[in-house]
Parts: structure tokens; C-alpha cells; sequence
């Protein structure tokens, strides 16, 4: 009976610890906008995001900028748009371009409550000339994913509440548990459950699932912070993998001191003789 209980708590300690280790993951990819504003260098290293963003902003300041009364107009605008994307790529230009990100990536997950705006004063330095400040205010296409909002909004709660639940189940489970050999083959087993759920849920699910939800490029924001949160996620399977390694070793070992510290059973023969 305290053997089934404790299978089941272990169960229980298992999905919520689950469940808890993938909204972790996910928001760290996801659902993070500072991340993902911090790491600006990464998101713009995606072509299809870089090149949208340097056509919306050539298509709305290039009149400010270059006036139509400029010689060789098409020709300037043409190096304005390569100036803004060796900006995009540089690293002391990033930064210009961190604030947009950081709202194109909350309006994509439904934190941000209005469309995501750029300012003439933000398009200052990223085209290198005062005359960008005159730019009228305009809107970035970014659309908002319903089935990130949804998932966002109940991380936000939920995984607070199942990691401390998987703690409570699992210190019950080790305290129930009749035979402790048994229960380092369990812990064994969901340390490597717990590892495959970190490598699918904190790189493969926001590499690929997360950007086939939207036709956005701003879609691929998730993917872009995976692939920089790739050395965490190795990191938590490493420990789990090596975890799940003492553990069996434990187990094997307290079998073998058992083992010898049995009393060896000793058997008595008698020889049967017969009288004749």
C-alpha cells in the first residue's frame, strides 16, 4: 500500500515538475521581452525580421530625410537602407533598435496593449541625421498571436504553483517510500523524463512549433532566443542526466550492501544410512 502511494505521489511530483520546467523554459524564450530586448543583436540577426523592420522605416522617414527635390533620390534612399541595415548589424547600433524589438515582442505575446509605435526621435540615431526627428509617428506591422497571449497570461501563475506543488509531492514520495533502492530507480527514471521535456520544451517547441503559429516574422522572435538559450538548456540536462546517474549508481550500491550484509544461510546435510 505505501509502495502505490508513493508511485503515485512521485507521479504527481513528476507532471507538476514538468509542466513547471517547460513554462520556465518558455518564458525565458517566449515569453520574455527583456530577453529578448537584451539580446537585440540576436533577433536582428534574422534576415526576414531586419528586412522588414528596414522597410517600414524607409518607407516612412525616406520623405523627412531625403526630400523629393534631392538629386538622385531612388539612389539615396537605396544607400539610407543600407546605412539602416549596417546599423541593424552592428553591434553599437543594436541598442537603437532594442526598444522596438522589446515592444514587437510583447504586442507578438499580448503584453503590449496598443500597436507597437517608432518615434522620429528613435529614428535619429538609427539613420544618422536630426532631419529623421521630423518623421510623423508610425506603426509597426506586428500582429498579436492569441494562442501565445493565452499561454503567456497562464505561465505567468501556473508555474509558481506547480513548482512549489512538485516539491510537496516529491518530499511526500521520498518519505513514503517503503524501499529507498526502488525509489532512486524512480527518481532515476524522471530525471531523464524531465531532461527530454527541457530539450523539447526550451529549444525544440519555441525553435519550430512557436513560429508555425503565425505567418509573422516577428514570429521568429522565439526561435532566435532559443537558439541563445541553447548552453541553458544543455546545462539543466546535463545536471539531470548526471542526477539520474548518482542515483541508479546509488541504488546499485545499496543492493550490494544488502547483499553482504545478509547473514550467509547455511544448510545442513545428514547422510542417510542404512542398516542392513
Amino acid at each position: 500500500m505505501r509502495r502505490t502511494l508513493a508511485g503515485l505521489l512521485f507521479g504527481l511530483a513528476y507532471a507538476c515538475a514538468t509542466l513547471a520546467i517547460s513554462g520556465f523554459l518558455l518564458q525565458r524564450t517566449a515569453f520574455n521581452p527583456d530577453n529578448s530586448s537584451a539580446a537585440a543583436g540576436v533577433i536582428l540577426g534574422d534576415n526576414a525580421i531586419r528586412a522588414q523592420l528596414v522597410s517600414a522605416i524607409i518607407d516612412n522617414s525616406s520623405t523627412p530625410v531625403i526630400p523629393d527635390d534631392v538629386a538622385n533620390r531612388p539612389l539615396e534612399i537605396e544607400r539610407l537602407r543600407r546605412l539602416i541595415a549596417k546599423v541593424a548589424q552592428h553591434p553599437d547600433g543594436q541598442p537603437y533598435f532594442a526598444q522596438i524589438v522589446h515592444d514587437a515582442h510583447s504586442r507578438l505575446i499580448g503584453d503590449h496593449p496598443g500597436p507597437v509605435e517608432i518615434t522620429g526621435e528613435e529614428l535619429v540615431s538609427i539613420t544618422r541625421t536630426q532631419r529623421a526627428a521630423t518623421t510623423t509617428t508610425f506603426v509597426l506591422s506586428v500582429p498579436e498571436v492569441t494562442a501565445l497571449a493565452i499561454t503567456n497570461h497562464v505561465t505567468d501563475w501556473l508555474v509558481p504553483i506547480l513548482a512549489i506543488a512538485a516539491v510537496v509531492l516529491l518530499l511526500a514520495g521520498l518519505s513514503t517510500h517503503p524501499e529507498k533502492e526502488s525509489m532512486l530507480k524512480t527518481l532515476a527514471v524522471g530525471m531523464v523524463v524531465l531532461a527530454l521535456t527541457s530539450l523539447i520544451m526550451g529549444y525544440l517547441v519555441p525553435k519550430f512549433a512557436i513560429p508555425a503559429l503565425s505567418k509573422s516574422v516577428w514570429a521568429h522572435i522565439p526561435a532566435r532566443l532559443a537558439d541563445e538559450q541553447l548552453p541553458l538548456v544543455i546545462g539543466m540536462m546535463v545536471v539531470l542526466i548526471l542526477g539520474a546517474f548518482l542515483a541508479v549508481a546509488g541504488s546499485g550500491m545499496m543492493r550490494r550492501q544488502r547483499r553482504w550484509s545478509q547473514p550467509i544461510s547455511t544448510y545442513r546435510y545428514s547422510e542417510e544410512r542404512r542398516w542392513s
